[in-house]
């Protein structure tokens, strides 16, 4: 009972602290800390493994204590974990638990690759854990270039579901490699009843205080044609019943072509693992700022954030589906908030998860010899919810 109180004060509190935003401060209510420059994969469409030299930059614990304790005092109450691969950091428990004891609504955003070691210690403070999945088989292992990745990520998935404290949702990132392959990806998801959010691959990082780097774009970004396929596909899918995350307003709208503005800034503050607050746009050349010497506070009210607060408003840059449904979230839009709800609620309810299939699948992995070289793998081969019949 006591945890329920709990849980649902931290809640409560990051209603209040968007609505103060909203209504009084207009100031971010979410961290959005990237705790590591490591990563363990080299994905084909991301380039911010490439920062994995600087790991020796992250923040030591302490210091990342600091951060959490600015951003409460200041009125933020979600704490969204990223990197790079945060699970690399062996002390992200610890970063989580000491958020979630602060009163901050948490969530993690990893490959899964350690998820299944961590599990146990994350789930005790771990409300929300996205995990990416860019095909159901060994297909996924090619996109991510880790081999027996799909398998950490069922795993992993697995041991979170079994200790029933965390919620999951699947985040897949579609490019020229998977782009026909959606539905399969949909297929799967509403198999092991987790949710479902649907990205396309943008321009990405190798550096932050540098411009973001087209490659991954230019190598397996999707074409304007392509791009509107994959929002048309996004809402076919919807209205077919898959378990996406998105509210049947976004996706109508993405598929329409219906302008919007953004209010991300608004909602979150990107700070990188040793300590620098960066826009989440880097179209209009906006510095980054560093909180070793510049108060979150004082940021906020700086003409620079307000700068990057009016020029994201009109921002186009962005291909992530979540951007327009926080923004719609953020105005509170009344029929996207009554369908957010209602398909959040069927698809983060424990009683959805399909552990039975879940772990059919990692038999079936058993039993499966992946080649020695991924670039072996073709996908309709390892195409496992074809495989795997539901439970």
């Amino acid at each position: 009972m006591y945890e329920k109180l709990s849980n649902l004060k931290r809640y409560l509190g990051l209603g209040l602290s968007y609505w103060k935003s909203k209504h009084i401060t207009h100031m971010p209510f979410f961290l959005a800390h990237s705790v590591t420059y490591g990563c363990n994969s080299k994905c084909k469409t991301c380039t911010m493994w490439m920062m994995a030299r600087f790991k020796h930059r992250d923040w030591p614990l302490w210091k990342v204590k600091l951060l959490i304790d600015e951003a409460y005092d200041i009125g933020m109450r979600g704490y969204y974990a990223f990197g790079g691969e945060p699970t690399v950091r062996d002390d992200l428990p610890d970063i989580i638990h000491y958020a979630k004891k602060k009163g901050f609504v948490t969530t993690v955003n990893t490959n899964g690759s350690r998820l299944a070691l961590m599990s146990d210690e994350l789930s005790k403070s771990l409300d929300v854990a996205f995990v990416s999945l860019d095909y159901p088989g060994l297909y996924h292992d090619y996109i991510r270039t880790r081999k027996g990745n799909f398998k950490e990520v069922i795993e992993g998935i697995v041991r979170l579901i079994e200790n029933r404290k965390t919620k999951v949702i699947l985040v897949s990132t579609i490019s020229k490699l998977n782009l026909e392959y959606m539905e399969d990806i949909a297929l799967f998801a509403k198999h092991a009843g987790l949710g479902v959010s649907f990205n396309a691959v943008e321009p990405t990082l190798v550096e932050y205080e540098k411009i973001r780097t087209y490659w991954p774009v230019y190598k397996y970004g999707l074409s304007k044609g392509e791009l509107r396929y994959f929002y048309k596909k996004l809402l076919e899918l919807k209205l077919k019943g898959y378990p996406l995350m998105e509210s049947r307003m976004v996706l109508e709208d993405y598929a329409y072509g219906v302008p919007f503005k953004c209010h991300f800034p608004k909602i979150f503050v990107y700070i990188t693992p040793d300590g620098k607050a960066f826009p989440c746009t880097y179209k209009y050349g906006l510095k980054i700022v560093d909180l070793e010497k510049t108060a979150l506070y004082d940021y906020f009210h700086s003409d620079m954030f307000k700068k990057h607060v009016k020029l994201s408003e009109n921002c186009d840059v962005c291909l992530r589906t979540c951007v327009r449904m926080y923004a719609y979230t953020y105005e509170f839009r009344l029929a996207h908030i009554i369908q957010l709800v209602l398909s959040s609620f069927r698809m983060l309810r424990k009683e959805s998860y399909n552990l039975d299939y879940l772990k059919t699948v990692l038999e079936e992995l058993e039993r499966i010899q992946e080649p020695r070289d991924l670039r072996e793998i073709r996908p309709r081969a390892c195409l496992l919810t074809k495989n795997v019949e539901a439970s």
